[in-house]
């Protein structure tokens, strides 16, 4: 991504209780801060009227079963693959016990919270008062401070719910999760970046994007905290590179919106690219609230992009995002949940991906990874695309991409192995083998048997994107990760002519070996970061590039 936003939790741990009125026990400690996020501040306690929205989620019935459902759908060798699910048919699997829906709901009401509703069957939604979300979770709201962007949010170093619900409630949000604005990279070393420019003619060029499209698929990108998008831009961004294409539609997702500013880069860079690798398919731009330091109402916007993507009637057939954190500071009911969500997507079809990052294996910009390498989630996450980053040489070699020649702010594309989930079975002996062909010393710095990512790469500098009328050129899988997307979303456009389903969940897909004479694998370079040389590309999937890149055209062929 252009520059990877710090999405920071703290892990959860069980402790004291407080009084809280019966049947639904004492209040028990659910979560708590145990470290303070680098780059934040508390100071002082947050304005009592401000609006939570808040979101439950309550424990899911079968939610391994859904798991088992979409390993079947999404592998390509199944006589049931692509038979994606509609709505209804994954709620099936998702629908809490009604006994344990009522449970949380008299909890609620006994604290006078009765307007509570149900974007999808396993979630609760209701906004209160911050002083209302004190007395229910026994806390105090603080503002938050990020000390970098001048972000200020309220949120809780500590929470409880009732004892007798614990069983019962995987997530609690708005509590202790933290975030702040990306800021995107330019390239500012001149002599690097004279040559090879980017543009979606060159992209198409480079990939053998040999197919025009029809414009019958939907694909989309997302902004978080208030990144906006401009219209003026995207309409000068045609004109110039993409003549033709036809303006991105805001969404509302949440209560977001498109502010229109997109000084802040991300916004024009995904909309521009998403939607000209798309074209001629129409693009939207999924603007989530909550929007930086608003004041009067936030929540968890990861998780209402989730809950878009299961409660929308005409859902993207793909869709990019940005922004993301290292997983270590998040707990794992949390990220076991939000990830869970976008495998509910990708049972409805839809294909997830995410931006690797900009540090290589130093997570968000660490400085040493003295104690291991950083993971970055939701690039962790099994049931999303994690994009890498490429460029091509000065002998036209496609190889991992050097960021830091361009920006010393940012060093390589993210890469490597979840310290949480496991490798999951559609790539577990690709990143397995791997993983026994590092040096011991690198080994200890991963976990060998985690999920590695990214699963797949494309160029990822010198992107001229349109800001404020003038041309910028970018770098990050920030830009990779909507293109890729855009790509996808052309895939279903041929897909669909022929009468075949959206890709959807597409990595089993890539790692099946039925599409292997469309990757072009990358095996020079490295993902370095924090204080080290990072993990190096290699012959067939590696951690710093994935499975490469591909030749859209042949890929087109095999699909």
């Amino acid at each position: 991504m252009v520059s990877f936003s710090k999405i920071c939790v703290a892990a959860l741990s069980a402790g004291g209780a407080l009084a809280a009125p019966a049947p639904h026990g004492p209040l028990v400690k659910f979560g708590e801060l145990t470290k303070m996020p680098s780059k934040w501040v508390a100071t002082g306690h947050a304005a009592s009227e401000a609006t939570i929205k808040a979101q439950i989620g309550i424990k899911q019935s079968n939610i391994k079963g859904l798991q088992e459902k979409l390993a079947d759908i999404a592998d390509p060798n199944s006589p049931n693959y692509g038979k994606w699910l509609s709505k209804e048919e994954v709620e099936k699997y998702t629908a809490p016990a009604e006994a344990d829906v009522a449970a949380v709901k008299s909890w609620l009401a006994s604290a006078g919270i009765t307007d509570v509703a149900m974007p999808t069957n396993d979630w609760l939604e209701f906004s209160v008062p911050v002083s209302k979300m004190e007395s229910l979770l026994g806390s105090k709201y603080e503002w938050f401070v990020n000390v970098e962007t001048g972000q200020k949010v309220p949120r809780t170093k500590e929470f409880s719910v009732p004892q007798n619900l614990h069983s019962l409630i995987d997530v609690v949000t708005p509590t202790t999760a933290l975030y702040h604005n990306i800021q995107p990279h330019a390239a500012v070393e001149p002599a690097a970046a004279a040559a090879g420019l980017v543009s979606p003619a060159s992209i198409r060029s480079s990939y053998n994007v040999d197919y025009k499209g029809t414009g019958n698929t939907l694909m989309a990108t997302t902004g978080f905290l208030g990144i906006g998008a401009s219209h003026s831009d995207f309409a000068s961004f045609a004109n110039q590179l993409q003549p033709g294409m036809k303006d991105f539609e805001d969404i509302s997702v949440n209560g977001g919106s498109n502010s229109g500013d997109g000084s802040q880069i991300e916004g024009n860079l995904d909309t521009q690219y998403g939607g000209a690798m798309a074209y001629p398919n129409p693009s939207q731009y999924l603007a989530v609230s909550p929007e930086g330091g608003d004041v009067s109402s936030f929540d968890d916007a990861v998780l209402a992009l989730g809950t878009y993507l299961n409660s929308a009637s005409n859902p993207p057939s793909s869709v990019s995002t940005s922004y993301g954190g290292e997983e270590q500071v998040f707990p794992g009911t949390y990220l076991d949940r939000i990830c869970n969500e976008f495998m509910k997507a990708g049972s409805r079809g839809i294909s997830v991906f995410f931006s690797s990052g900009d540090g290589g294996v130093g997570g968000n910009g660490e400085s040493s990874c003295s104690s291991g390498y950083y993971a970055t989630w939701p690039a962790s996450c099994p049931y999303v695309t994690t994009v890498g980053g490429t460029e091509f040489d000065s002998s036209n070699r496609e190889v991992v991409a050097d960021f830091a020649k361009y920006n010393s702010a940012v060093t390589s594309p993210g890469g490597g192995y979840s310290k949480h989930f496991s490798a999951p079975s559609y790539n577990k002996a690709a990143t397995g083998a791997y993983a026994s062909g590092l040096t011991a010393a690198q080994r200890q710095k991963i976990n060998v048997n985690g999920r590695g990512y990214p699963d797949i790469a494309l160029v990822s500098t010198k992107y001229q994107v349109v800001v404020n009328g003038g041309v910028d050129q970018i770098l990050g899988t920030s830009a990779s990760s909507p293109a890729i997307a855009g790509l996808v979303a052309l895939l279903n456009d041929y897909r669909k002519t022929q009468g075949k389903p959206a890709l959807g969940f597409i990595n089993p897909l890539l790692y099946s070996g039925k599409v292997d004479a469309a990757l072009r694998d990358v095996t020079i370079g490295a993902n370095k970061g924090c204080d080290s040389p990072g993990l190096p590309a290699k012959k067939g999937w590696d951690a710093a590039s994935g499975l490469g890149s591909f030749d859209f055209g042949k890929l087109r062929s095999l699909v």
